[in-house]
């Protein structure tokens, strides 16, 4: 889809003080950020921080109690087929349709999407992933590790220009997460997509993320590249700064937090 001129300069992601509140609980606290197009920027955050629940909004599966959320310069509460023509989305937590064909599945995302020559699109994004050999296979037949990239594939199949990744290598082997952190930046920087993913592998986001927004409490307590991070908390790695936003959050005493 050739972008309109009036979202052509507009960034990928805009949340503008959003919250959002469960049966009278803030769950998301005036969270406001902006993804520029092209970027890789991962979210961190203790379980409960809100990472999954943004996500949510930002698909339009959920809508804020307040606050604006646009994706390409669409309006998401607006519009959210026109929001989300353009993205794609996969979750650790997300299972394939068992009695469906790979093949089968991923001609179903292109008539929703409207891809263009489905075909080609499923055979550009089985070479990519290495999935030839499952394509016509049934998803009952796939391994765990399997089935997640084949819900990749799923997410990639339209091209999308931005993609939403919530856990993607939970549930693979380290050899196997390591093939796909790697595709993952690469496709980045040769489509110049823009991806938003979640993560709790603190090596995954060095490797893959340009910037790293930390969650706790519904709001954004940090937002630089890992480098900022592990200065601002004076911390040897990710995992330490982790750690310390996590104890904040749960007001342990003399840790940076909220």
């Amino acid at each position: 889809m050739v972008d309109s001129p009036a979202d052509s300069d507009a960034p990928a992601i805009v949340a503008d003080d959003v919250v959002k509140e469960f049966q009278g609980r803030r769950v998301i606290d005036h969270l406001s950020f902006t993804v520029p197009r092209g970027q890789v920027c991962a979210m961190l955050g203790p379980n409960g921080a809100g990472k999954t629940t943004t996500i949510h909004m930002l698909l339009g599966l959920t809508l804020p109690t307040s606050g604006t959320i646009s994706i390409l310069g669409t309006d998401v509460v607006a519009d959210r087929s026109g929001a989300l023509a353009r993205t794609g989305f996969t979750a650790s937590y997300v299972s394939l349709p068992w009695r469906l064909k790979v093949r089968e599945l991923l001609k179903i995302y292109c008539e929703l999407y409207e891809v263009p020559d489905p075909d080609e699109a499923i055979k550009e994004v089985a070479a990519l992933l290495d999935i030839e050999q499952f394509l016509d296979r049934l998803g009952q037949g796939l391994s765990t590790g399997q089935q997640t990239i084949v819900l990749l594939a799923k997410a990639l199949v339209n091209r999308p220009e931005v993609l939403f990744l919530d856990e993607p290598t939970a549930s693979l082997d380290p050899e196997r997460a390591v093939v796909v952190r790697e595709l993952l930046r690469r496709v980045a920087d040769e489509r110049a997509m823009t991806i938003l993913i979640t993560s709790h592998n603190m090596v995954e986001v060095e490797k893959v993320a340009d910037r790293i927004l930390f969650v706790a409490g519904g709001r954004i307590v940090a937002d630089a590249t890992a480098e900022g991070l592990r200065n601002q908390f004076g911390a040897e790695d990710l995992e330490e700064v982790y750690l310390k936003v996590a104890a904040g959050e749960l007001g342990i005493p003399g840790v940076p937090g909220r």
